[in-house]
């Protein structure tokens, strides 16, 4: 009988978050700062961009969550590899706020192929400059999270 040769393929995997202790602005266009880390296999985490580096190609499965407040407006967010948004609208998310005030949570998450050495972000795509809150009734929170897993 012949023998069989499986490619491995590494695990790759890795969490971020962005905490702070006064609401965080992030104006159109403009990246979430992700600022604390978790478990990274295979991913490197820039602090000072607030991206993610994919050190091994494959599928990935991305999750995130952002936690938005202020005044009545929509918010729109979407992932980048490198500097261009994930085609066919894959990771576009958004909410509206039709009460000022109101604290509503995004969630968005998508399963797409990413090469060797891309950086990913998570940007504002939206018209408008969004508040993440960091705290809610004296109690710091995550006001933005990410998770990349490697599927394949």
């Amino acid at each position: 009988m012949a023998e069989q040769h499986w490619s491995s393929s590494s695990q790759a995997y890795g969490y971020v978050t962005l905490i702070g202790s006064e609401p965080i602005q992030v104006k159109p266009g403009e990246n979430i700062r992700f600022n604390q880390h978790g478990s990274l296999e295979n991913i490197r985490f820039s602090q000072s961009s607030g991206a993610l580096t994919v050190l091994e190609s494959g599928d990935y499965k991305i999750e995130y969550t952002l936690l938005i407040g202020g005044p009545a407006s929509t918010s729109v967010y979407g992932i980048f590899v490198e500097h261009s948004l994930v085609d066919k609208n894959l990771t576009n998310y958004g909410i509206t706020r039709q009460v000022d005030n109101a604290t509503l949570m995004m969630v968005g998450q998508a399963i797409f192929h990413i090469h060797k050495n891309s950086k990913i972000r998570l940007k504002n795509i939206g018209p408008t400059t969004d508040t993440l809150l960091p705290v809610l009734n004296g109690t710091g929170i995550n006001a933005a999270s990410l998770s990349i897993v490697k599927l394949s």
